[in-house]
């Protein structure tokens, strides 16, 4: 595809639309010119509330995306991209069995992609797919940027969460072979499809204030500042990790619209976090291909660590 060919696409399909990142997905996309129009599925009784902006363009769909259904299949062949957010259980202590569910989906809305000709398809991953590279040994290979997506994968961060010990394994597993399968979806023989695939760092839902990022691992939890020299760590390596409202919108914007002249490949994989100071997240990548700019720094607001 040349550049002269490329075209930004006027009709997107966000799955998960009535979560946190899906609905300010649509959000982002609304306000972008070229977006004419927004196809949003919705799981159960879902009811989204959304700006007037975002109203104007979006038509919600009730769609079970485990399924081939001739709803949201017949809604996905008037698109020209699909954002993938939708997930079984959208959180790090999702069960094998939801994180197998989740797989099913990633599946069934790459295989419609190819059957109708899209071009984009962005798939959100999970920084829990590099979660291995928070502890040692990996961690002491990780200078300030060093966490490239070229590096291997270690699905999985751990951690104590004030009441429990986590492990994010299923969750990072599943989105680790979203990854490889969304890549060969892009390689399939004569297709146009092209695929961005996210590793999203930590987008709160609501506000998505800094201060909310906290030991637990879950949002809008803010507690004291963690004494134990592991869980200080823990509490750094989430900080790292935050991505702003602003710069998820920007990253969405920029992922769909995207030009892939200058890519290296059909499928390309990026971290997505904000400019926080002295992160081991490399945003070259992102930098590069997608021509994102970050602009925010958790730190402008949160002390940062010394020593």
């Amino acid at each position: 595809m040349t550049e002269a060919e490329f075209r930004r696409p006027a009709t997107v399909m966000v799955t998960g639309a009535g979560g946190n990142l899906g609905r300010k997905a649509v959000e982002a996309l609304a306000v972008a010119p070229w977006c004419r129009q927004i196809i949003g599925t919705l799981h159960g009784d879902e009811a989204p509330d959304f700006s007037e902006t975002a109203r104007a363009k979006v038509n919600l769909i009730h769609a079970d995306l485990t399924r081939r259904e001739s709803g949201w299949e017949g809604a996905m062949a008037d698109a020209d991209a699909v954002l993938h957010c939708a997930a079984a259980r959208p959180v790090p202590e999702a069960t094998w069995r939801e994180a197998a569910i989740s797989f099913d989906m990633v599946q069934f809305v790459g295989l419609a992609a190819l059957r109708f000709g899209l071009r984009r398809l962005v798939f959100f991953s999970s920084n829990h797919v590099m979660g291995g590279y928070k502890d040692a040994p990996l961690a002491e290979r990780i200078a300030p940027g060093g966490l490239t997506t070229d590096l291997p994968p270690a699905p999985g961060t751990k951690w104590r969460n004030g009441a429990n010990f986590t492990d994010a394994t299923p969750y990072a597993a599943s989105k680790l072979m979203g990854e490889r399968a969304v890549a060969g979806f892009a390689r399939e023989e004569a297709s146009r499809l092209t695929t961005v695939t996210i590793r999203i760092g930590w987008c709160q839902p609501g506000e998505n204030r800094p201060e909310g990022i906290n030991i637990s691992g879950s949002p809008g939890l803010v507690g004291e500042e963690p004494k134990d020299p592991e869980d200080q760590r823990t509490l750094r390596w989430f900080r790292s990790m935050w991505l702003s409202n602003h710069d998820f919108a920007r990253l969405v914007r920029n992922s769909i619209g995207a030009d892939p002249a200058g890519w290296p490949g059909p499928a390309i994989l990026v971290n997505g976090m904000s400019r926080n100071r002295d992160m081991g997240w490399s945003l070259t990548e992102a930098e590069t291909w997608l021509d994102y700019a970050p602009e925010d720094d958790l730190y402008a607001t949160v002390p940062f660590p010394e020593g």
